[in-house]
């Protein structure tokens, strides 16, 4: 388990203060649409690369696994 707090982002939103992932996929969780818990949706937190995506930080999405 990491300690490490980066900005949080969903959507077009950055949030206000920095997180843990866990504090992140928490608060992915309850602001989770309730049209896509209904439609068996999960929520998962992902890690930018610094190199790629010009900064790091957590990004929460929402998104179905594949079996």
């Amino acid at each position: 388990m990491s300690n490490e707090r980066l900005a949080v982002k969903s959507g077009l939103h950055t949030f206000d203060k920095p997180m843990t992932r866990e504090q992140a996929l928490r608060l992915g969780k309850r602001l989770m649409p309730a049209d896509l818990k209904r439609a068996g949706f999960e929520c998962f937190v992902g890690k930018s690369d610094a190199e790629m995506h010009g900064g790091v930080w957590f990004r929460i999405s929402y998104g179905k696994k594949t079996h």
